[in-house]
């Protein structure tokens, strides 16, 4: 059952950004995390230990603060004694803290000595750009341990590579999935090899004709062209590729002969490096040049001593001019060109602040049978790939990380994914755990006004055949700060969307789907080599499209929107229809019909009347009334922090369009269902089949075939100029105007004015004029034939 309407819209929440900075105190300080609530952390950074006994032993730093514990125990001495590991508190957890150095050779540890810290006097706060807080030696009994202890806040340098108490329970070489990290992925650049010809190319049986064709190869993609026949074959066929920076990998192209189904043998060999080709950055080809390939052995002509080498004719080019969809057209993040030259003008900064979540589901139940979720969060805008620090075993985990973006076109969509770590615990690697995703996010920049920080509760939506389920919910705060120039600024709206070469050469859907393939492919492979890395099933996950599979329900959705849109459109003419033409009341009749009259015989003094007293009062009124709004609005913004504008819902989800506040549980259960279907149940197939052939089939096959009769009737009506009776009536008719003009040229303007008077009133439909039956013309255009014929 689907939760209430109410649990999916979008809630405007107050948190207190940047310690009661941000939107809440305008003209106060900012920082480079104003968009986020304050944090407060413990800070304890173990360095190193000296070892003045003459004993060996297994050193542990044990950390406690109230009920939280944290140690070395599994953390590797550095050859001089060396930790280098900073642990986070929570420091409303507990007023001591307590730091214990053990010998950790037997049992739970012998203690060599201890130290103690009261949390209210002993230790420091800091906040950057303050120094760093200078580390000291503790005398811990026979030895010494070199340590430093502050209070410090989620902007500390070293918050991304804290231990925090929560994931005190994950071993050391685990803690690294974790901590949050930035990531950027390389940017991406197509590779045209075009293969035009062969030349002189031999085979080893000199008596047969060649057939031969090409495979270019670059990292694991394989391209192939088709089979050309003789020894000079041509092909003239793209091979396009997906390559990331820098460009230096290198494109294979391999010669084959086929001498039969099962028999393929190589028959020349080139390389070339991606750094070699021509960078085309104009829309625009390569020129076509001829390279020499190697034979995989030394063939020869008989009887010629001299050098023989097979030529092959191509067009080798790094397409820098075109922008790589890894994205789905619709939601992408970027349609920037690889090459930087190409970049439009930046336009502004996109700031978010992932504040927490709330309501998190349960993701993964232990053996013991405790549930929990270990839950991050990965932002994704461009080729910059943002993921917070893992909150462990927590359904409202508070993040409060802030990251920032470049803006180059507002016509683009942000995404958050949220995620289930479980990389918390060393498994083998035949048993490898993959995240889960507990739901996205998606945010068009489009609905976000500049320099307007937005606050707000988004809800987590997931889609299943059982119906709409609620995750939990994102909190975040959004900024988008307009950087650009006032001439950037306006004239960004009219620029091309994407770069130039996609209108001068544009490739099709299909190939546009296949390259974005490689794109993700090259993505979840750079992402991989990262530390720690970005795992494949995120990648995956955050680049998948939305389902284009049938369903019944979208179908509906769209239906409705086209007629929502047109309802809309036509507004204004259903009304004039309805409250003038088609009632019999007389008085908007008579007011019609004297407007018209009024406006064709007195248009003169109207315009006079409407150019000297009104039009330009008008607009001084609506000016100063304007100016005045926006200088008050303004005023209590800045002033008082009151925004008179309250902005509209970043994710507006209308449920009832979508038909997903009462969804039809079969409809979803077809919608989510596999091609060819999993269904064995032979009555559901027929209820299903009958219902597309019924409902939407038969729906559909009827508009497309009035259209298509009204569209051949007016080509029918086009082709009677082809008749010679036709085109006699025409010109006697276009004579007989022509001399009417001339004759009675002086009385043509009051002859219009009564023949516009007579059409007013036959339009406003008098109850004397009346007629129902359609008209002449109606009736000759409705017997132009068609080929709707009896269909067999």
């Amino acid at each position: 059952m689907a939760a209430k309407k109410d649990d999916f819209s979008v809630k405007k929440i107050s948190p207190k950004l940047g310690g009661e900075r941000g939107i809440r105190n305008p003209n106060g300080p900012t920082s480079s995390h104003d968009l986020v609530e304050q944090m407060e952390f413990l800070y304890v950074e173990v360095i190193k230990v000296i070892n003045n006994s003459i004993d060996t032993c297994n050193l542990i730093v044990e950390i406690t603060i109230g009920n939280y514990k944290s140690s070395t125990k599994t953390l590797t001495l550095g050859p001089n004694m060396e930790l280098n590991q900073v642990f986070a508190f929570d420091k409303t957890k507990g007023d001591v803290l307590s730091v214990t150095l053990k010998d950790g050779r037997w049992g739970n540890g012998t203690v060599i000595g201890k130290q103690n810290f009261k949390l209210a006097a002993d230790i420091p706060f800091r906040v950057p750009p303050d120094a760093r807080i200078a580390p000291q030696w503790y005398s811990m009994g026979s030895m010494e341990l070199m340590m430093s202890i502050w209070f410090g806040t989620q902007a500390d340098e070293v918050y991304p590579r804290a231990w925090f108490s929560d994931a005190s329970g994950v071993s050391a070489s685990c803690v690294r999935n974790t901590r949050p990290k930035l990531y950027l992925a390389p940017r991406l650049c197509y590779v045209r090899v075009t293969i035009v010809s062969g030349h002189d190319l031999i085979c080893n049986d000199a008596n047969r004709t060649p057939s031969v064709y090409v495979r270019a190869t670059l990292g694991y993609v394989e391209l192939y062209t088709e089979i050309s026949f003789g020894s000079n074959p041509s092909w003239n066929q793209d091979l396009i590729f997906v390559a990331s920076e820098p460009l230096e990998e290198t494109v294979y192209i391999t010669l084959f002969d086929r001498v039969n189904e099962r028999n393929h043998k190589c028959i020349g060999i080139l390389k070339k490096k991606l750094s070699e080709m021509t960078a085309v950055k104009v829309p625009g080809s390569a020129p076509a040049l001829f390279y020499d390939i190697e034979p995989p052995v030394n063939l020869e002509p008989a009887g010629d001593s001299r050098r023989f080498a097979s030529r092959i004719k191509m067009k080798l080019a790094t397409d820098q001019a075109y922008h790589v969809f890894d994205e789905c057209i619709q939601q992408s993040s970027d349609y920037r060109a690889f090459a930087k030259g190409l970049w439009p003008d930046l336009l502004g900064k996109l700031e978010i602040g992932i504040l927490g979540a709330t309501g998190l589901h349960t993701m993964k139940e232990w053996i013991d049978g405790t549930r929990s979720t270990d839950a991050y969060v990965v932002a994704k805008y461009g080729n910059k790939w943002a993921r917070t620090r893992t909150v462990v075993g927590s359904f409202s985990p508070k993040w409060n990380e802030q990251y920032s973006w470049d803006v180059y076109d507002k016509c683009t969509t942000v995404t958050f994914g949220i995620f289930d770590n479980r990389q918390l615990v060393v498994v083998s690697s035949d048993n490898r755990v993959n995240d889960g995703l507990i739901g996205k996010v998606r945010i068009p920049l489009m609905l976000l006004e500049w320099d307007r920080i937005y606050t707000c509760s988004c809800p987590i939506l997931v889609l299943r055949e059982d119906g709409l389920k609620k995750m939990g919910e994102l909190q975040l705060a959004i900024r988008c700060l307009c950087v650009a120039n006032p001439y950037v600024r306006v004239t960004s709206p009219f620029r091309w969307m994407l770069p130039k070469a996609h209108y001068k050469y544009p490739m099709s859907m299909v190939q546009t789907e296949n390259l974005r393939t490689q794109a993700i492919h090259l993505n979840c492979l750079n992402l991989a080599r990262t530390e720690p890395p970005l795992r494949n099933e995120v990648v995956l996950e955050m680049l998948r499209p939305t389902n284009k599979s049938f369903s019944m329900r979208v179908t509906k959705a769209n239906w409705e929107r086209l007629r929502r849109v047109l309802s809309k459109m036509f507004d204004w003419c259903v009304w004039m229809k309805e409250t003038i033409r088609s009632t019999t009341d007389f008085r908007p009749k008579i007011i019609a019909c004297v407007t018209s009259v009024a406006v064709l015989f007195g248009w003169y003094w109207i315009l006079c009347l409407a150019v000297w007293p009104v039009i330009p009062v008008y607009l001084a009124v609506i000016s100063l009334r304007e100016m005045f709004r926006f200088s008050r609005g303004e005023f209590d913004r800045l002033v008082f922090g009151v925004d008179a504008r309250p902005p509209l819902p970043l994710v507006p989800v209308d449920l009832n369009l979508w038909s997903l506040d009462t969804p039809d549980l079969d409809e979803l259960a077809e919608e989510f269902d596999t091609f060819p279907t999993s269904v064995v149940d032979v009555d559901v197939l027929r209820m299903r089949y009958d219902r597309l052939r019924r409902e939407v089939g038969e729906n559909v096959m009827l508009l497309l075939g009035d259209v298509a009769s009204q569209c051949e009737r007016l080509r029918a009506l086009l082709s009677l100029l082809g008749s010679p009776l036709t085109w006699i009536c025409f010109s006697i008719v276009c004579y007989v105007i022509v001399v009417f003009l001339y004759t009675f040229w002086d009385h043509v303007i009051l002859f219009q004015k009564f023949v516009f008077i007579w059409f007013v009133v036959r339009w406003v439909n008098f109850q004397c004029f009346r007629n129902d039956l359609p008209s002449g013309v109606c009736n000759f255009f409705r017997r132009l034939p068609t080929n709707e014929g009896p269909m067999f």
